[in-house]
């Protein structure tokens, strides 16, 4: 299995417990290979991984990140400067690994694989460019970020790639034309990218596979009511089998959830599991992160965490469905109003 991590040095940690998580639990492979794209990582967070691959008798391999507005010479935007980054290495995959490789998993740093990945590592593509897992979202998101009505928009934490079909079709070059084409300004950054690409060539996976923090706080009907799917591939017993028996957990943020399980304070429903892999890591004694979060953000959520549960939900789901896609409108227009 050849899969891939991203980072700087901060989330070597973070980095370091998925990937524990993924040998301990992967034990029937006869090879991991982990290709880790880096961004000024110390030499000591790269002996620590190093240790730990060696611990279960995997290899690792570290590669520093490319400026891809350089490479590209554009310069790639987005709504918040907070999430251009890392991401764009997805696109560029087939640049950092070896010709004869044929599919990749592609993990974020913050995942936990808690099961064996045979049956997802040896999947059938049939036609398909990637496997992974629907995101949820409105129809007013979708708008958004250029979703094909045929599309279904999938969270990139966890992607499967069919590096094979990739080469055959010269998707890079897809790629880059489409970078051109919107002026390098992407809403979700790489995401949008891959979505809009693969729309109706993406192999959708079982939940399981990217469990992210919201079916771990809200019920199926709950869920529904905050994100206004357009439409959802799952049914309430697969979703609340992802929260029973996840394969792979995405811990990506949410509202209600202050925390998350490497930050001081946190109290994710699946905090647990985290810690048990962490005390694995060279980084088990080591104090948590403190929290990057502003000022507005936490009244915001300490408001929203004293309002009724019902009331709530519409409240937040009228701000994250009208007016925050009205803000992201607002930003993706002004931005291409200003490079025309």
């Amino acid at each position: 299995m050849w899969a891939i991590y991203h980072s700087s040095d901060k989330f070597a940690e973070v980095s370091a417990v998925s990937m524990v998580s993924l040998f301990e639990n992967n034990k029937s492979f006869s090879d991991i290979h982990i290709l880790y794209i880096e961004r000024d990582m110390s030499d000591g967070s790269k002996e620590k991984l190093r240790k730990i691959a060696e611990r279960y008798g995997r290899t690792i391999e570290f590669v520093p990140m490319p400026n891809w507005s350089e490479r590209l010479n554009i310069k790639l935007s987005t709504t918040k400067k907070g999430w251009l980054g890392f991401g764009y290495n997805r696109l560029f995959i087939t640049e950092l690994v070896p010709d004869d490789v044929d599919r990749v998993l592609y993990l974020d740093s913050d995942t936990l694989i808690e099961g064996d990945l045979t049956k997802l590592w040896n999947i059938d593509f049939k036609d398909n460019y990637i496997a992974g897992v629907d995101d949820c979202l409105s129809r007013r998101y979708a708008k958004l970020v250029d979703l094909p009505e045929n599309g279904t928009y999938c969270n990139s934490g966890m992607l499967l790639m069919n590096l094979k079909k990739w080469r055959e079709d010269n998707i890079k070059q897809t790629f880059i034309d489409y970078i051109y084409e919107k002026k390098g300004y992407f809403v979700f950054n790489e995401q949008s990218i891959l979505n809009h690409v693969f729309a109706g060539k993406i192999l959708i996976l079982p939940p399981e596979y990217n469990t992210v923090t919201i079916v771990f706080a809200l019920e199926y009907d709950e869920m529904h009511v905050l994100r206004m799917p357009r439409r959802y591939s799952y049914s309430k017993k697969q979703y609340l089998n992802a929260r029973k028996s996840p394969k792979i957990v995405h811990y990506t943020g949410l509202f209600m959830i202050p925390y998350r399980p490497w930050e001081k304070g946190s109290t994710h429903p699946h905090l647990k599991a985290f810690m048990k892999y962490r005390q694995m890591t060279p980084w088990a004694n080591a104090p948590l992160m403190d929290a990057n979060k502003g000022k507005f953000s936490k009244i915001c959520q300490n408001i929203c965490m004293k309002l009724p549960r019902k009331f709530m939900l519409k409240v937040v789901s009228f701000v994250y469905n009208y007016l925050r896609v009205m803000l992201f409108w607002y930003r993706k227009h002004k931005f291409l109003s200003d490079n025309k």
